[in-house]
């Protein structure tokens, strides 16, 4: 099992160390074939490449602040800036592979300067906080999951990303 963090400009290197097992960090230019992929939080100046991947990709991805975004534009949401915050805490309104064995209220750290307006149809809020409503989305048909904060950077983080890497292992069981 292979996955792939696509580097954006912002946290690629925390988000490998957090993972156990083979990553791969790549630019947004050069994206291999892998198991799943993260989509690191950075600049929009990469908009093109990552949409060009989860237009192609059938695997799961999990994208992160600007990456979430990206996800989100992939389907036709807008985008607009956004004040990066520090610690918030978030609601978890549903259920989700990537939110299992959390209690219904966590913390996270935010740095992300772009938020989703106009989410698409086929995305569902997962978490929200009292100043954003997309916290974390999942898309319903696909295995395309979205974060609006840094989980590399502290809070819940680090179960959000190994809840991720157990549901990439069990797809990957299940979908070859």
């Amino acid at each position: 099992m292979t996955i792939v963090i696509v580097d954006n400009g912002k946290g690629a290197q925390q988000l490998a160390s957090m993972i156990r097992g083979k990553t791969q960090i790549v630019s947004p230019s050069k994206i291999p074939d892998a198991t799943g992929y993260i989509l690191s939080d950075g600049d929009m100046k990469f908009q093109k490449e990552n949409t060009a991947l989860i237009e192609k990709t059938t695997k799961p991805v999990l994208g992160i602040g600007i990456g979430s975004v990206f996800l989100a534009m992939s389907f036709g949401a807008t985008r607009h800036d956004a004040v990066p915050q520090k610690n918030v805490k978030l609601t978890i309104e549903k259920r989700s592979p990537i939110t299992l064995d959390l209690k219904k209220v966590i913390s996270v750290v935010k740095n992300c300067g772009h938020g989703i307006e106009d989410m698409p149809e086929n995305f569902e809020a997962v978490a929200h906080s009292p100043s954003y409503p997309f916290e974390i989305v999942q898309e319903q048909e696909k295995p395309f999951f979205g974060v609006h904060f840094n989980p590399e950077e502290g809070g819940e983080g680090m179960k959000i990303m190994q809840n991720f890497v157990s549901f990439v292992d069990v797809w990957a069981r299940y979908h070859k």
